[in-house]
């Protein structure tokens, strides 16, 4: 996991230099941004299905070998369209990597250790964020622009060769609860699986039941029943995850780009990117407790206001230095905000559905990331980095302030957690993500809350 996203974070600090290697004009920088952005949200909506019972192995050395396939093929890319089909082929292989390895750590354990082992996994795949573009700054200055993608893809291939030959732990099944059949069921219509839910008719009777054209307000009915999600917080929680991530799109393609003109080596590049990671380590657990306090509304709609003042600051400032000094404030601000986000999903979906309102919340500020990547770089070429960086602070905002304002009477913005803050806000209680636990809310956690790219 940490290998994984060492080779989707080792091109962060290069873009620029692999631009101008080959000679391509600024507008490439969003495609290859882009293309790992969505192949791996579309990996990661396909792999799920692929993950029961004991495939979680296979289809996890299948994913990092994908990996490290796609960072050799970036070394040796002869043209635009090899450039972006290696980064596509790295994104599937992320996006199959994040949820299988997340599947293959829950097996065989419960209970505290399976969540003592999705944490150390977790911080593994942030270390390799943060650590990636660093090493491949190094390795570039090392040795050129070809090493960091052949070194990172081999160290991928011995961790598939390493993983190929270690114990597959097995799954652990628990019995499912048995469906009372009604008295009137068939073999023709198993217990729970189609039985009619009364006798058949006679020939020639009248019709009983709700005429053929109210299906409509039958399945709104069904649905509400089943999901019991209140439109304005669900709408609020979305907007905040676009505007959460757009950010990291704008900064994956153009942030070398920028540096890079004013004057940055690679080094000092890599280095803004672990930068930037170091306040979350410090300051995330302070962004919870203000989110708990405040309401994740608040301290996510707040926080992700101050950070778009810097990110529309970068394109004024000519210094280097400065602009990774303002990316040390924003990351600061960012460890208010994105907790908040995070924490406005259990604000929204019940203990039961939690899994899957952190997978829409991720796959949404996945599109969000790689729309900004592909939409900012032409905007760059034309307008340069206050018309980019200027126009995505701009969008950011809008999103922040339009959500503030559908989630402002929900349980979004209440302070406290749980039911309590569903109360204060005049809406149905809806149990807080940190208070659930159990097997069965940590096996769907794994499948559905999945991380982009750029993260």
């Amino acid at each position: 996991m940490c290998l994984e996203a060492v080779g989707i974070g080792v091109l962060f600090p290069l873009l620029a230099h692999v631009q101008d290697a080959h000679h391509l004009p600024t507008y490439t920088l969003g495609l290859m941004s882009g293309a790992s952005f969505f192949a791996a949200l579309v990996a990661q909506l396909g792999a799920g299905p692929l993950l029961d019972g004991n495939r979680a192995r296979p289809v996890l050395l299948f994913g990092v070998l994908l990996g490290a396939g796609g960072l050799v093929w970036f070394a040796f890319a002869g043209g635009l369209g090899g450039l972006v089909g290696a980064r596509g082929l790295g994104g599937v292989g992320y996006g199959i990597v994040s949820p299988a390895a997340l599947r293959q750590a829950s097996l065989g354990v419960s209970g505290e250790r399976r969540g003592k082992r999705l944490g150390i996994l977790s911080s593994a795949q942030m270390a390799g964020f943060t650590v990636g573009p660093l090493f491949g700054s190094v390795l570039y200055a090392a040795g050129g622009l070809r090493v960091p993608f052949e070194v990172v893809g081999g160290l991928l291939a011995v961790a598939g060769a390493g993983l190929a030959l270690l114990p597959a732990p097995q799954a652990t099944r628990r019995p499912r609860p048995a469906r009372v059949a009604p008295a009137h069921s068939s073999a023709k219509h198993p217990p729970g699986w189609g039985a009619p839910s009364a006798p058949p008719a006679r020939a020639g009777a009248p019709p009983r039941g709700r005429p053929l054209n109210d299906g409509p307000r039958v399945l709104g009915e069904r649905w509400r029943e089943l999901s019991g999600i209140e439109v304005a917080p669900l709408v609020a929680m979305l907007l905040l995850a676009a505007a959460l991530q757009l950010p990291n799109g704008l900064y994956d393609s153009l942030w070398s780009r920028m540096l890079t003109d004013r004057g940055a080596s690679a080094l000092l590049i890599g280095l803004s990117f672990s930068f930037f990671g170091l306040p979350f380590v410090v300051l995330a657990p302070l962004g919870g407790r203000v989110a708990e306090r405040r309401g994740p509304l608040l301290a996510a709609g707040l926080g992700l206001l101050a950070a778009d003042c810097f990110m529309a600051a970068y394109g004024f400032v000519p210094w280097p230095i400065l602009i990774v000094g303002l990316g040390v404030g924003e990351a600061c601000v960012q460890s208010v905000a994105i907790p908040g986000g995070f924490a406005s999903v259990g604000r929204v979906f019940s203990d039961d559905r939690i899994a899957a309102g952190q997978g829409l919340f991720g796959g949404i500020g996945t599109l969000a990331a790689g729309t900004a990547a592909v939409a900012g770089a032409p905007v760059f070429a034309a307008l340069g980095g206050p018309g980019a960086f200027g126009g995505g602070a701009a969008v950011s905002a809008a999103l922040v302030v339009a959500a503030l304002v559908v989630g402002r009477q929900s349980r979004l913005a209440a302070p406290g957690t749980g039911a309590a803050a569903g109360a204060g806000a005049g809406d149905t209680p809806a149990p807080s993500a940190a208070r659930r636990g159990g097997q069965e809310a940590t096996e769907e956690a794994v499948q559905t809350d999945l991380p982009g790219p750029g993260a």
